[in-house]
C-alpha cells in the first residue's frame, strides 16, 4: 500500500528507479561497506536512501581525510570517498577504514578506466563544502 520494503533508487537526475534489473544488479553486486559495485552502475546508501550512479557519470574520485580531535583522547580519522561529475562533488561517503576506500578506488578504475583519481583544487581557489 505505501511501498515500504520496496527497493527504490534515486538516480543522478533525481528520478526514482525501481526497475527490476537495477534491483537484481544491486543484490548481486560486490558490496564494500555502504557501497555496492554492480555491472550496471555504482550504488550507495546515504541518509536512509539508496542511490544509483552510472559509471560513465563519475568523472573523478578522491579520498578526503577528516581528523577528529576529542578533548581527552587520541585523534581519529574518517575517510571520505568523494565522487565528482564535472567540477561538482555529488557524493561524500564516510568510511571508518581507509582500505575500504582504497579498494573502491581500485575497483572503479578496473570497471571504468576513464575515471580519474585525485583531488584538483577549484580554479577560484575556494573549496565548495557540503555542510
Amino acid at each position: 500500500m505505501f511501498g515500504f520494503g520496496k527497493t527504490v533508487f534515486k538516480g543522478v537526475n533525481k528520478e526514482k528507479i525501481s526497475d527490476r534489473k537495477y534491483i537484481d544488479d544491486y543484490n548481486s553486486g560486490e558490496a564494500i561497506g555502504r557501497v555496492t559495485l554492480g555491472k550496471l552502475g555504482f550504488y550507495y546508501r546515504d541518509l536512509g536512501k539508496k542511490y544509483y550512479v552510472p559509471y560513465d557519470y563519475i568523472d573523478r574520485t578522491f579520498t578526503r581525510i577528516s581528523e577528529c580531535q576529542p578533548d581527552d583522547s587520541p585523534a581519529y580519522f574518517y575517510y571520505r570517498l568523494i565522487l565528482v561529475h564535472g567540477e561538482k562533488e555529488f557524493a561524500n561517503l564516510i568510511f571508518n577504514k581507509e582500505p575500504e576506500v582504497d579498494l573502491i578506488h581500485q575497483r572503479l578504475k578496473e570497471i571504468n578506466p576513464d575515471i580519474q583519481y585525485g583531488y584538483i583544487p577549484p580554479a577560484d581557489g575556494k573549496r565548495k563544502y557540503f555542510c
